[in-house]
Protein backbone atom coordinates (compact mmCIF):
# COMPACT_ATOMS: atom_id res chain seq x y z
CA UNK A 1 0.00 0.00 0.00
CA UNK A 2 1.13 3.37 -1.29
CA UNK A 3 1.33 6.29 1.78
CA UNK A 4 1.47 3.73 4.54
CA UNK A 5 4.80 5.56 5.69
CA UNK A 6 7.43 2.55 4.25
CA UNK A 7 9.96 5.43 2.84
CA UNK A 8 10.04 7.32 5.89
CA UNK A 9 10.91 4.12 7.97
CA UNK A 10 13.73 3.05 5.71
CA UNK A 11 14.92 6.83 5.66
CA UNK A 12 14.54 6.76 9.59
CA UNK A 13 16.90 3.51 10.08
CA UNK A 14 19.23 4.26 7.34
CA UNK A 15 20.11 8.09 9.07
CA UNK A 16 20.01 6.44 12.50
CA UNK A 17 22.91 3.46 11.36
CA UNK A 18 24.59 4.65 8.81
CA UNK A 19 27.35 5.63 10.78
CA UNK A 20 27.83 2.04 11.74
CA UNK A 21 29.02 0.64 8.25
CA UNK A 22 31.91 1.41 5.93
CA UNK A 23 29.40 2.83 3.51
CA UNK A 24 25.96 3.31 3.10
CA UNK A 25 23.73 4.55 -0.23
CA UNK A 26 20.10 5.48 -0.13
CA UNK A 27 18.53 4.86 -3.18
CA UNK A 28 15.60 6.69 -3.54
CA UNK A 29 12.38 6.05 -6.20
CA UNK A 30 13.56 2.95 -7.71
CA UNK A 31 10.58 1.87 -9.50
CA UNK A 32 10.44 5.26 -11.00
CA UNK A 33 13.79 5.47 -11.96
CA UNK A 34 13.76 2.09 -13.45
CA UNK A 35 11.46 3.06 -16.08
CA UNK A 36 13.32 5.84 -17.62
CA UNK A 37 16.07 5.20 -20.85
CA UNK A 38 18.84 3.64 -19.14
CA UNK A 39 17.43 3.93 -15.94
CA UNK A 40 18.58 0.81 -14.30
CA UNK A 41 22.03 1.66 -15.57
CA UNK A 42 22.43 4.80 -13.93
CA UNK A 43 20.85 3.84 -10.69
CA UNK A 44 23.74 1.24 -10.91
CA UNK A 45 26.40 3.12 -11.53
CA UNK A 46 24.81 5.76 -8.78
CA UNK A 47 25.00 2.99 -6.03
CA UNK A 48 28.80 2.14 -6.83
CA UNK A 49 29.91 5.92 -6.98
CA UNK A 50 27.97 6.25 -3.25
CA UNK A 51 29.96 2.86 -1.92
CA UNK A 52 33.48 3.60 -3.89
CA UNK A 53 33.50 6.91 -3.86
CA UNK A 54 34.36 6.61 -7.97
CA UNK A 55 33.00 7.49 -11.10
CA UNK A 56 32.72 5.24 -13.92
CA UNK A 57 32.84 1.83 -12.20
CA UNK A 58 30.73 -0.97 -13.71
CA UNK A 59 29.13 -3.84 -11.73
CA UNK A 60 31.03 -6.38 -14.35
CA UNK A 61 34.45 -5.31 -13.53
CA UNK A 62 36.24 -7.98 -11.37
CA UNK A 63 38.33 -5.50 -9.83
CA UNK A 64 34.81 -3.35 -8.32
CA UNK A 65 33.35 -6.70 -7.16
CA UNK A 66 36.17 -7.91 -5.27
CA UNK A 67 36.21 -4.12 -3.51
CA UNK A 68 32.79 -4.43 -3.23
CA UNK A 69 32.77 -7.78 -1.32
CA UNK A 70 35.48 -6.72 1.28
CA UNK A 71 33.24 -3.62 2.04
CA UNK A 72 30.88 -3.73 5.41
CA UNK A 73 27.65 -1.54 3.46
CA UNK A 74 23.65 -0.80 4.16
CA UNK A 75 21.68 0.08 1.05
CA UNK A 76 18.62 1.19 0.72
CA UNK A 77 16.32 0.50 -2.09
CA UNK A 78 13.38 2.09 -1.88
CA UNK A 79 10.18 1.50 -4.26
CA UNK A 80 11.50 -1.58 -5.83
CA UNK A 81 8.46 -3.12 -8.23
CA UNK A 82 10.31 -5.65 -10.25
CA UNK A 83 12.60 -8.73 -8.79
CA UNK A 84 15.66 -7.89 -12.15
CA UNK A 85 15.86 -4.50 -10.14
CA UNK A 86 17.22 -6.48 -6.78
CA UNK A 87 19.42 -8.55 -8.83
CA UNK A 88 20.84 -6.03 -10.42
CA UNK A 89 21.19 -3.59 -7.47
CA UNK A 90 21.64 -5.86 -4.62
CA UNK A 91 22.88 -9.03 -5.92
CA UNK A 92 23.36 -12.12 -4.20
CA UNK A 93 24.54 -12.16 0.12
CA UNK A 94 27.98 -12.39 -1.16
CA UNK A 95 28.52 -9.37 -3.43
CA UNK A 96 29.08 -7.20 -0.23
CA UNK A 97 30.89 -7.75 3.06
CA UNK A 98 30.52 -9.78 6.51
CA UNK A 99 27.79 -7.72 8.00
CA UNK A 100 26.13 -6.00 5.27
CA UNK A 101 22.70 -4.75 5.64
CA UNK A 102 19.93 -4.13 2.49
CA UNK A 103 16.49 -2.85 3.13
CA UNK A 104 14.03 -3.32 0.37
CA UNK A 105 10.38 -1.33 0.35
CA UNK A 106 7.94 -2.45 -1.97
CA UNK A 107 4.82 -2.27 -2.38
CA UNK A 108 4.44 -5.55 -3.69
CA UNK A 109 5.14 -8.67 -1.67
CA UNK A 110 5.82 -10.85 -4.86
CA UNK A 111 8.18 -8.93 -6.52
CA UNK A 112 11.03 -9.85 -3.40
CA UNK A 113 10.28 -13.66 -5.05
CA UNK A 114 13.19 -15.91 -4.39
CA UNK A 115 15.71 -13.31 -3.00
CA UNK A 116 14.23 -12.66 0.57
CA UNK A 117 13.91 -15.16 2.85
CA UNK A 118 9.85 -15.30 4.36
CA UNK A 119 11.02 -14.41 7.83
CA UNK A 120 12.89 -11.26 6.39
CA UNK A 121 10.21 -9.42 5.19
CA UNK A 122 8.40 -6.84 7.75
CA UNK A 123 5.07 -5.93 6.30
CA UNK A 124 4.52 -2.62 7.39
CA UNK A 125 0.74 -2.16 9.52
CA UNK A 126 -1.47 0.89 9.52
CA UNK A 127 -1.10 3.30 12.61
CA UNK A 128 -3.02 2.20 15.55
CA UNK A 129 -6.01 4.42 16.75
CA UNK A 130 -4.00 6.71 19.20
CA UNK A 131 -1.03 6.90 17.57
CA UNK A 132 -3.17 7.81 14.59
CA UNK A 133 -4.59 10.68 16.35
CA UNK A 134 -1.12 11.86 17.59
CA UNK A 135 0.12 12.56 14.59
CA UNK A 136 -2.87 13.87 12.84
CA UNK A 137 -3.13 16.23 15.98
CA UNK A 138 0.74 17.05 15.50
CA UNK A 139 -0.07 18.11 12.14
CA UNK A 140 -3.50 19.72 12.76
CA UNK A 141 -3.06 21.58 15.91
CA UNK A 142 0.69 21.69 16.36
CA UNK A 143 0.81 22.80 19.86
CA UNK A 144 -2.34 24.37 20.99
CA UNK A 145 -3.86 21.95 23.28
CA UNK A 146 -7.04 24.27 23.46
CA UNK A 147 -7.83 23.39 19.98
CA UNK A 148 -7.26 19.99 20.81
CA UNK A 149 -9.91 19.69 23.22
CA UNK A 150 -12.45 21.82 21.35
CA UNK A 151 -12.43 19.87 18.54
CA UNK A 152 -11.60 16.14 19.83
CA UNK A 153 -14.55 14.58 18.91
CA UNK A 154 -14.54 15.77 15.05
CA UNK A 155 -10.57 14.93 14.91
CA UNK A 156 -11.17 11.23 15.68
CA UNK A 157 -13.85 11.32 13.00
CA UNK A 158 -11.28 12.58 10.60
CA UNK A 159 -8.85 10.25 11.97
CA UNK A 160 -11.20 7.38 11.04
CA UNK A 161 -11.66 8.51 8.04
CA UNK A 162 -7.72 8.10 7.30
CA UNK A 163 -7.59 4.79 8.47
CA UNK A 164 -4.23 4.65 9.97
CA UNK A 165 -2.82 5.63 6.72
CA UNK A 166 0.24 8.47 7.77
CA UNK A 167 0.47 10.23 4.60
CA UNK A 168 -3.67 10.26 4.66
CA UNK A 169 -3.04 11.06 8.36
CA UNK A 170 -0.27 14.19 7.14
CA UNK A 171 -2.13 15.59 4.38
CA UNK A 172 -5.59 15.88 6.09
CA UNK A 173 -4.22 17.31 9.38
CA UNK A 174 -2.27 19.62 7.30
CA UNK A 175 -5.51 21.12 5.89
CA UNK A 176 -7.70 21.28 9.01
CA UNK A 177 -4.84 23.31 10.77
CA UNK A 178 -5.93 26.21 8.89
CA UNK A 179 -9.47 26.45 10.34
CA UNK A 180 -10.11 28.92 12.36
CA UNK A 181 -13.16 27.93 13.98
CA UNK A 182 -15.07 24.73 15.08
CA UNK A 183 -17.45 25.86 12.28
CA UNK A 184 -14.93 25.50 9.77
CA UNK A 185 -13.59 22.74 11.06
CA UNK A 186 -17.44 21.24 10.92
CA UNK A 187 -17.33 22.43 7.02
CA UNK A 188 -13.73 20.51 6.11
CA UNK A 189 -15.64 17.20 7.90
CA UNK A 190 -18.55 17.45 5.68
CA UNK A 191 -16.40 17.37 2.52
CA UNK A 192 -14.58 13.92 4.04
CA UNK A 193 -17.98 12.48 4.53
CA UNK A 194 -18.94 13.16 0.64
CA UNK A 195 -16.22 10.45 -0.09
CA UNK A 196 -16.09 6.37 0.92
CA UNK A 197 -12.99 6.56 3.66
CA UNK A 198 -11.14 3.23 1.89
CA UNK A 199 -10.67 5.79 -1.54
CA UNK A 200 -6.96 7.70 -0.02
CA UNK A 201 -6.93 9.19 -3.33
CA UNK A 202 -10.36 11.19 -2.69
CA UNK A 203 -8.84 11.84 0.61
CA UNK A 204 -6.02 13.82 -0.65
CA UNK A 205 -7.96 15.44 -3.53
CA UNK A 206 -9.81 17.52 -0.34
CA UNK A 207 -6.43 19.33 0.34
CA UNK A 208 -6.15 19.92 -3.84
CA UNK A 209 -9.73 21.68 -3.97
CA UNK A 210 -8.90 23.45 -1.23
CA UNK A 211 -6.14 25.33 -2.74
CA UNK A 212 -5.82 28.55 -4.93
CA UNK A 213 -5.82 28.68 -8.71
CA UNK A 214 -1.82 29.88 -8.08
CA UNK A 215 -1.19 26.84 -5.55
CA UNK A 216 -2.80 23.99 -7.63
CA UNK A 217 -1.20 25.14 -11.24
CA UNK A 218 2.34 25.10 -9.22
CA UNK A 219 1.38 21.37 -7.52
CA UNK A 220 0.17 20.26 -10.76
CA UNK A 221 3.47 21.46 -12.43
CA UNK A 222 5.45 19.78 -9.66
CA UNK A 223 3.66 16.48 -9.73
CA UNK A 224 3.89 16.33 -13.65
CA UNK A 225 7.70 17.74 -14.19
CA UNK A 226 9.64 18.97 -10.89
CA UNK A 227 9.70 16.24 -8.68
CA UNK A 228 12.88 15.29 -7.17
CA UNK A 229 14.84 18.36 -9.02
CA UNK A 230 16.42 21.11 -7.51
CA UNK A 231 14.76 23.47 -5.77
CA UNK A 232 16.22 26.55 -6.87
CA UNK A 233 15.93 25.66 -10.73
CA UNK A 234 12.12 25.03 -10.05
CA UNK A 235 11.45 28.25 -8.53
CA UNK A 236 13.03 29.61 -12.17
CA UNK A 237 10.64 27.48 -14.35
CA UNK A 238 7.59 28.40 -12.28
CA UNK A 239 8.69 32.10 -12.23
CA UNK A 240 8.73 31.92 -16.49
CA UNK A 241 5.02 30.75 -16.25
CA UNK A 242 4.42 33.87 -14.12
CA UNK A 243 3.10 32.31 -10.47
CA UNK A 244 3.73 33.56 -7.30
CA UNK A 245 6.18 30.83 -6.46
CA UNK A 246 7.63 31.87 -3.23
CA UNK A 247 4.32 32.09 -1.51
CA UNK A 248 2.59 29.26 -3.96
CA UNK A 249 5.67 26.92 -2.43
CA UNK A 250 5.31 27.99 0.88
CA UNK A 251 1.57 26.81 0.95
CA UNK A 252 2.54 23.21 -0.73
CA UNK A 253 4.61 22.58 2.31
CA UNK A 254 2.13 23.92 4.63
CA UNK A 255 -0.32 21.51 3.18
CA UNK A 256 2.33 18.81 3.34
CA UNK A 257 1.85 18.13 -0.59
CA UNK A 258 5.32 18.82 -1.19
CA UNK A 259 8.72 18.74 1.02
CA UNK A 260 12.34 19.90 0.80
CA UNK A 261 14.91 17.28 1.04
CA UNK A 262 18.09 18.79 1.56
CA UNK A 263 20.26 15.67 1.20
CA UNK A 264 23.65 14.84 -1.20
CA UNK A 265 24.20 19.11 -0.48
CA UNK A 266 21.16 20.53 -2.99
CA UNK A 267 17.99 20.98 -1.68
CA UNK A 268 15.14 19.30 -4.26
CA UNK A 269 11.45 19.55 -4.18
CA UNK A 270 9.70 16.10 -3.18
CA UNK A 271 6.22 14.83 -3.45
CA UNK A 272 5.20 11.36 -2.35
CA UNK A 273 4.19 9.14 -5.09
CA UNK A 274 0.52 8.82 -4.87
CA UNK A 275 0.39 12.72 -4.93
CA UNK A 276 2.09 12.65 -7.55
CA UNK A 277 -0.30 10.49 -9.29
CA UNK A 278 -3.07 12.23 -8.42
CA UNK A 279 -1.67 15.71 -9.91
CA UNK A 280 -1.00 13.27 -13.22
CA UNK A 281 -4.18 12.30 -13.51
CA UNK A 282 -6.03 15.62 -12.60
CA UNK A 283 -3.29 17.43 -15.10
CA UNK A 284 -4.51 14.72 -17.89
CA UNK A 285 -8.57 15.60 -17.19
CA UNK A 286 -7.64 19.34 -17.48
CA UNK A 287 -6.41 19.07 -21.01
CA UNK A 288 -8.60 17.07 -22.50
CA UNK A 289 -11.42 19.37 -21.04
CA UNK A 290 -9.58 22.07 -22.92
CA UNK A 291 -10.55 22.94 -26.64
CA UNK A 292 -8.50 21.97 -29.73
CA UNK A 293 -6.95 25.03 -30.14
CA UNK A 294 -6.52 25.50 -26.66
CA UNK A 295 -4.43 21.95 -26.73
CA UNK A 296 -1.93 22.98 -29.32
CA UNK A 297 -1.38 25.84 -27.06
CA UNK A 298 -1.02 24.69 -24.31
CA UNK A 299 1.42 22.14 -25.57
CA UNK A 300 3.72 24.46 -27.28
CA UNK A 301 4.09 26.79 -23.94
CA UNK A 302 5.16 23.37 -22.34
CA UNK A 303 7.50 22.29 -25.06
CA UNK A 304 9.11 25.76 -24.42
CA UNK A 305 9.23 26.19 -21.26
CA UNK A 306 10.31 22.28 -20.47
Amino acid sequence: MGGIGKTTLAETIFHKLSSKFEASCFVKNVRENSEKAGGLDHLETTLLKEILKEEGLSMGSTSVRKRLSRTKVLIVLDDVSRSMQIERLAGDRLRYGTGSRILITTRDRGTLGQTVEENDIYEVEVLKPDDALQLFCLCAFKNNSTRIIDCKELAEKAVDYAKGIPLALTVLGSLFFNCKSKEDWEDEFNKLKRFPSEDIQKVLRISYDSLEENEKEIFLDIACFHTGKSLVKVKQMLLVREFCVTSGIRILIERSLISIDSNWGMEAIEMHDLLQEMGGKLFKNKILKIPVNGVGCSMMRMSIVY
